[in-house]
């Protein structure tokens, strides 16, 4: 019964991101890029570019930084589990 409920629970929160994606999309929330007809909607302005350099290197500096900070962890816990297993086995 736990599963049935926990897999209808995942079921019922996928529904409701489904929901909230699709009302995202067909609402007017997307910022008008140009209005010239010729224009490419994929151009980015320079105030865009900066921040998406930024925003970019920001998530980057981060993820390096959790992945070694976890890195060391676990190498020091590795280092005392091995010290330990090396005493009981002596």
């Amino acid at each position: 019964m736990k599963t049935l409920s926990a897999v209808a629970l995942v079921f019922i929160i996928l529904l409701a991101g489904g929901a909230i994606t699709s009302n995202l999309l067909s609402s007017d929330l997307a910022i008008q890029q140009t209005t010239d007809p010729s224009g490419d909607f994929l151009t980015a302005t320079p105030d865009q570019a900066v921040a998406f350099i930024l925003v970019t290197g920001f998530i980057l500096f981060n993820v390096l930084g959790a992945g070694l900070t976890l890195m060391v962890l676990f190498w020091l816990l590795n280092r005392q589990v091995t010290a330990v297993r090396q005493e009981t086995s002596a």
